[in-house]
């Protein structure tokens, strides 16, 4: 570390154990960085499935938020991601994300979005960005300039959105430019070839996307961090090392380097030698550095609010608020045992991986009803969703909840839906990720929409379903049915 001196370190779920100990690291990796103010400490803290600190009371996905529509309780969110970022010791979280929720397919953005109409995610995002900056936190915008028009991950090759310049103003643009007017302090790069823009380079290397869009027509003057340049959408192309030569001459400020000591020295030697030789205007480097020391020196003069502390009960009120009842009246009967049948399968991508889900069975039996869970491959085979059947109808006289995981993405997972309906057409289903699946339970009579399958989630989907009233829940909104059914791609 001493030998890198990196103006500011990044914190993954691998670094964080206790409270205590996460602290320390925090401050021993800080000081071996050097340099006249104490470097960044930065982690991807947005709540839902990316949330690498575990400390205090987990907050649903994005999309549940979303779902909700209300800043104030937005704004709650951002002061309560940047209460558990500043107990670490850290200043920077990567969040919140502000790409729409646009492609269907997109398992790496999902419920990660904060939805799909672009004036209420810039609602919603610059409410975020408000609560995070008011605790001390610099927000970090992301992934510029929007990575929600593709189903492809950048973790793994180079998405392209091809939407005209015109579309992408009133589309892609408009949440960002409403978190700079709110005060965001920096913003994260997208791996993404956009087209319109520059249809040669991934945005995180493009001076057309960097600086003359970003800089020139949006006017943001903060630090520009680059996503990780060890993804294979750069890897894969230029190379890490190479990659932070371009992303620097592009515009970038920070230059991301997540897993590799090795890869980081290469892209500092690849830097210094650009310089060198002209490749890259000494200039450049100083703007850069001068914006990364600005925060720095930002940083060393606050800490954390004397007046921050936790928000209890904000995960699961964001949940309940989020919910959204889209048809039916059915609940269950506490008299009666309940059959949870949920799909579920390996959930990792190139940002999160869920070893293990909340339980739904669990948080109905914590409100003492008897329930057991039947956990179902996201797409069964022909013998599982036969046996399937075969065990729904011998229980006959039980309650049936079904939770419904990309049915839109997963025939098989439809088939079987389907084919319970067919025995049970009481069972009550619910979207628990995406409301992209909602058309696919057209023959359930009762259908629910969580936006997120975390814990605060399944607890408030347990309330509803045992509610006394149908009522619990927002609306299934004119915004929800556009997520449903996007009129707009990526073309």
């Amino acid at each position: 570390m001493e030998r890198l001196a990196p103006g500011a370190i990044v914190l993954f779920a691998r670094n964080v154990s206790s409270l205590e100990r996460t602290r320390a690291l925090v401050s021993a990796a800080r000081a071996a960085c050097g340099g006249p103010d104490p470097a960044l400490v930065c982690v991807d803290q947005e709540g839902g499935r990316v949330a690498r600190l575990g400390f205090g009371e987990p907050l649903p996905s994005m999309s549940t938020l979303g779902a909700a529509g209300d800043s104030v309780l937005a704004e709650r969110a951002g002061a309560a991601l940047a209460y558990e970022v500043r107990r670490i010791g850290a200043t920077v979280d990567f969040a919140p994300v502000l790409d729409l929720a646009l492609a269907a397919e997109s398992t790496v953005i999902g419920t990660r979005s904060l939805g799909a109409d672009p004036d209420s995610v810039a609602r919603l995002g610059a409410a975020l960005v408000r609560g995070l900056q008011a605790g001390g936190v610099t927000a970090t915008v992301k992934h510029f300039p929007g990575h929600g028009a593709t189903a492809l991950d950048s973790h793994v090759e180079v998405p392209v959105v091809s939407a005209g310049i015109e579309m992408l103003r009133q589309r892609e643009l408009v949440p960002f430019a409403a978190a700079f007017a709110a005060g965001a302090g920096a913003v994260m790069t997208a791996h993404v070839v956009v087209e319109a823009v520059d249809a040669d380079r991934p945005a995180t290397l493009s001076h057309a996307v960097l600086t003359d869009l970003l800089r020139g027509e949006l006017g943001f003057r903060g630090v520009c961090f680059t996503d990780d340049l060890q993804m294979d959408a750069i890897a894969r192309g230029p190379g890490t090392a190479r990659g932070a030569v371009l992303a620097l001459n592009a515009g970038a400020d920070a230059l991301l380097v997540s897993h590799s000591l090795e890869a980081a020295f290469a892209a500092r030697d690849a830097v210094a030698a650009a310089v060198r030789s002209g490749e890259v205007p000494l200039a450049r480097l100083e703007e850069a550095a001068g914006r990364v020391a600005a925060l720095r020196a930002a940083h060393a003069r606050s800490a954390l609010p004397e007046d921050a502390r936790e928000d209890a009960g904000l995960g699961v009120e964001i949940a309940r608020r989020g919910l959204q009842r889209v048809r039916g009246d059915a609940r269950l009967d506490r008299a009666r045992p309940v059959t949870v049948v949920s799909f579920e399968g390996v959930a990792g991508d190139g940002i999160a991986a869920v070893a293990r889900r909340p339980s739904l069975s669990l948080a109905l039996r914590r409100r003492r009803v008897k329930s057991e869970s039947m956990r179902v491959a996201l797409d069964p085979d022909a013998a599982m969703i036969e046996a399937l059947v075969d065990v729904v109808r011998a229980q006959g006289s039980r309650d049936v909840v079904v939770l419904a995981r990309r049915a839109h993405a997963h025939p098989a997972q439809r088939h079987a839906i389907d084919a319970l309906l067919e025995v049970a057409p009481e069972a009550i289903v619910a979207s628990t990720l995406e409301a992209f699946d909602v058309p696919c339970f057209a023959r359930a009579r009762t259908v629910f929409a969580t936006h997120g399958d975390e814990e605060p989630n399944l607890e408030a989907l347990a309330d509803a379903l045992l509610a006394p009233s149908p009522s619990t829940g927002s609306p299934f909104d004119r915004l929800t049915l556009r997520q449903a059914h996007p009129s707009t791609g990526s073309g």
